[in-house]
């Protein structure tokens, strides 16, 4: 009930207002008109026409025409197709509005795009930072067969990463995303400028980003993206905490434009599980989505995206051979290894949608504007298999051995709303966001095995919460000053902001001890484990609802010192109420030795604070350890930092991570329709949070007990037990080509080299040394070492010659390795380097539609096999670190009508 009431207090908070001023007004000032050919006069489609100094602008429809709702005013607008000169006009809109048509000139070819990440100025450009910037274009996003935000992202961003983990519990269903190879939760991700909640999942498995919670990003439906901006250097001093690897800024569509697209597809694969010949389809594909768009009177608009996405699971796993049942049964016998388990992607139904728009500007000039979506995923994937012989299968219920299944219900929801305009020449601007993210695990095809027969076989297992609120005021204004060469700009603001996480216990049956012994077998009357086979549920002992707020104030100076050089400084003071203050600063500047070569660099200091979740994150299950008199039951249990047991073992509070970053680049743009940029970065960060690894064994358990905590058999906590050091280089290349009757092509090549070193781990302390345990063990810095790509290459080819075009994409993805622990370093395995190659052909049919046929990883690649012994490599071939995963080929077909 508690939810659903949320979900309506935030449609009636956000949505209805909107929707009601939308309904009530029609018709508006604006600038209308035709971009057309110069040489045929035939109209161009899909050219950009944008309001410079501001985000307003929008696309050329298929006749050429276009709308911009705009206030009466004067305006410079910018004109660009490629293939064509851009050209620049200003424009007066009167009471009726303006109308301006354009006839572009063929032969130059435009790359710079105008940006608002990483800058308060309002005519930057991705040529013109100081600072390295990606600009993605939903053409370019939709390349590809993806449909998922973050997977689109990492074939488009050689710097992103995005594993497919598999039965690794909730990051099943939310997979972590790096940038740069750190941390999830080392990237800020803005929405239309505004910050981003975080998920509820805590990635507590042994996946890349272990320890870490970041941003769903796939909660945010890509067909609402008019483009990504992503900002490949830290920005701390500017946006605050989490903002040491970059920034990814999502702008929503705001055109008023209408279309729907359907696309349908399946893993077409060689079976790597029996012969060459022999192939396989799941992985099945079904994304539906909409969107409509309006211009209102006064500068008003609206925009309204819904989307519906099916991923069926794909299974990678090898039959099982192991004896399945207890000795003496004769199914033994006959037993013919199966395919028991399930390694792959988990199966997922999400469907959402989100509403962008602007409200008429007043008659002061002060207009109303906000955002907002909804989302929801239900996803199913799989644990380990459980044998009949295991003393945790009821075998009445179960008498073959079950699959236990996972299920996820991920809600996800936000909304902001803001009022901007002008006074006494500051632009001004006030906004509140709210945002949440409930992550609720259910359990099917398991049992209690403490409960026997009496066992249910589905169960309720708890829940994560996140959710943010947020109090924004900004203010922009240009001064000109005598001594600089260009206007000084100035940004100052403020942010207000409440974080909260809490967790819920599951029911009773998903945790408990039933008091049933083994009831057969050669162990009957042995202990079995409490609690739902595959997913523990939380207890209420495990439960708590905790919050923080922080306030921040930031100024934000920019201007062009001498003619050739841009200089930028800012500043950002923040306080939380758990941990206390920090200062931030940044420098940055560019200088240009001539028109077309420009060096650029940034210095500066960052932080992330420690997350909610990894100060308060709590979950216990009970083993059965034989102690010296019999199995005694302990708890395996993950404890909040500040929690007693924690602290017995040497425990610390949790501090921020902090970071110096360093950039230096070169910026090549030797004509318009070609540009290069090369730029070194170095980050080092002090504290950096980690998840330990588990502390076990008789003599842990004895201490413990011995510290006023009996029970506990079994520990880890978080702690700032590491320091790093990342370096490495981006390089972009873009080149575009008129080829007149051949048509024009776009060619993007990305290289990015990342390597990150653990440059000091902290002292085990003495509990837990006396204990022989360690504090972070080999396999945890061989995920920060090795890891993650070394080296990513990206090349990408769009041709287009009316009626058809052509996309190629082909991605080297670097060598990864896994670490074994100091006692198993012989499982230590290094993955070589793959290629991927995306092939798609589109050709537009009358009335507005377009059909596409592609194939992603047309050449069926995997990655290497995992060595004998490597992670029950018998039945899982694939590792989960593999950066493009392991499903083979994907072939789709995508039909898309617009109007």
């Amino acid at each position: 009930m508690s939810q659903s009431r949320s979900y309506g207090k935030l449609r009636a908070v956000v949505v209805l207002p909107f929707l009601l001023a939308f309904a009530s007004v029609a018709g508006a000032q604006a600038i209308t008109g035709k971009v057309s050919d110069a040489a045929g006069l035939t109209p161009i489609s899909g050219a950009r026409i944008h309001v410079v100094g501001t985000t307003t602008g929008t696309q050329t429809r298929n006749d050429g025409t276009y709308r911009i709702a705009i206030a009466p005013g004067t305006y410079v607008l910018r004109v660009s197709s490629i293939g064509y000169v851009p050209r620049t006009d200003t424009v007066v809109v009167g009471a009726s509005g303006a109308v301006r048509d354009y006839a572009l000139q063929k032969g130059g070819v435009q790359l710079d795009v105008a940006v608002v990440t990483g800058t308060r100025a309002l005519d930057r450009t991705v040529a013109s930072s100081p600072v390295p910037i990606d600009v993605l274009s939903h053409t370019e996003l939709t390349g590809t067969g993806r449909v998922e935000t973050a997977q689109m992202l990492q074939a488009a961003a050689p710097s992103i990463n995005f594993p497919r983990p598999t039965i690794a519990d909730g990051s099943d269903h939310v997979r972590p995303m790096t940038v740069r190879g750190l941390g999830p939760d080392q990237t800020l991700v803005l929405i239309n400028g505004k910050r981003r909640h975080t998920s509820a999942l805590v990635n507590i498995n042994g996946t890349i980003g272990r320890g870490s919670t970041g941003v769903d990003l796939n909660a945010i439906p890509s067909e609402a993206i008019d483009h990504i901006e992503i900002l490949r250097d830290g920005a701390a001093a500017q946006y605050g905490s989490d903002a040491i690897a970059g920034v990814i800024n999502i702008v929503l569509k705001s055109d008023a434009t209408m279309d729907a697209t359907l696309q349908l597809g399946s893993n077409y694969t060689i079976n790597q599980r029996r012969s060459v010949d022999d192939y396989q389809t799941d992985g099945d594909l079904a994304t539906a989505a909409a969107n409509a768009g309006g211009i209102l009177k006064n500068n008003g608009f609206y925009h309204v995206t819904g989307q519906y996405n099916h991923r069926g699971s794909t299974d990678r796993s090898l039959p099982d051979a192991r004896t399945q049942y207890l000795a003496g049964n004769p199914n033994n016998a006959s037993y013919i290894p199966q395919i028991h388990f399930r390694s792959g992607d988990a199966l997922v139904n999400e469907y959402g949608g989100f509403l962008n728009g602007a409200l008429p500007t007043m008659d002061n000039g002060m207009q109303v504007y906000g955002f907002a979506g909804i989302t929801r995923r239900e996803g199913e994937s799989a644990a380990n298999w459980r044998q009949a012989l295991n003393n945790n299968t009821v075998r009445g219920i179960f008498p073959h051995g079950f699959l236990p299944f996972i299920l996820s219900t991920i809600d996800d929801m936000a909304g902001t709303v803001g009022v901007r305009g002008n006074a006494m020449g500051w632009a001004w601007d006030v906004s509140g966001s709210y945002g949440r993210n409930t992550f609720d695990y259910n359990l099917r095809n398991t049992n209690n095995a403490t409960m026997g027969m009496q066992s249910p076989t589905t169960f309720f297992a708890g829940s994560l919460k996140a959710d943010q609120r947020l109090l924004n005021l900004d203010f922009v204004r240009q001064f000109d000053i005598s001594t600089l060469s260009g206007p000084l700009n100035v940004g100052l603001g403020g942010e207000f902001r409440r974080d909260g996480f809490a967790m819920g216990a599951g029911d009773e049956a998903s945790y408990k001890d039933g008091g049933v012994k083994v009831l057969d077998g050669p162990n009957t009357g042995a202990q079995p484990a409490p609690g739902a086979q595959g997913f523990p549920g939380y207890r209420p002992s495990d439960a708590s609802d905790n919050g923080r707020t922080s306030t921040a104030l930031y100024a934000d100076l920019e201007a062009n010192v001498l003619p050739k050089l841009l200089v930028g400084i800012a500043g950002r003071a923040e306080h939380y109420d758990d941990f206390g203050g920090t200062q931030n600063g940044k420098i940055s500047g560019r200088y240009a030795f001539t028109p077309w070569l420009a060096l650029r660099g940034a210095l500066q200091n960052g932080f992330r604070a420690p997350s909610l979740s990894q100060k308060y994150f709590s979950a216990t299950s009970t083993n059965f350890l034989n102690l010296g008199a019999g199995l005694v039951p302990v708890e395996v249990r993950t404890l909040p930092v500040a929690s007693g047991a924690a602290k017995a073992l040497g425990a610390k509070d949790l501090t921020p991570e902090t970071s110096i970053n360093k950039s230096l680049g070169l910026v090549l743009t030797p004509r318009p329709s070609a540009s290069l940029t090369i730029d070194y970065y170095r980050i080092n960060i002090d504290d950096r949070i980690i998840f330990s690894g588990n502390f076990t064994g008789t003599a842990m358990t004895n201490f413990l007990a011995s510290q006023g905590f009996p029970g506990v058999g079994s520990a880890r906590f978080f702690t700032n037990a590491i320091d790093t050091k990342t370096r490495g280089v981006d390089v972009v290349g873009r080149y575009a080509r008129d080829m007149g009757e051949i048509g024009i092509s776009r060619f993007t090549v990305g290289y990015n080299q990342t390597r990150s070193f653990v440059t000091r781990v902290s002292a085990t302390p003495p509990a837990l040394a006396s204990q022989q345990a360690v504090l972070f063990d080999r396999i945890e810095r061989g995920r920060i070492e090795v890891g993650q790509p070394h080296n990513n290459l990206s090349f990408n080819l769009d041709h287009t010659a009316n009626p058809l075009s052509l996309n190629f994409h082909v991605q080297r993805y670097g060598e990864v390795g896994f670490r074994g622990s100091a006692a198993n370093s012989s499982l230590d395995q290094t993955f070589s380097p793959k290629w991927i190659t995306d092939v798609s052909l589109s050709y537009s049919l009358p009335r507005n539609t377009r059909i596409t046929i592609g194939s992603d990883n047309v050449f069926d690649i995997y990655p290497d096999l995992q060595i004998p012994g490597n992670s029950n490599s018998n039945i899982f071939p694939y590792n989960g670190i593999s950066p493009f995963g392991f499903n083979g080929r994907f072939v789709y077909v995508r039909a898309r009508w617009e109007r």
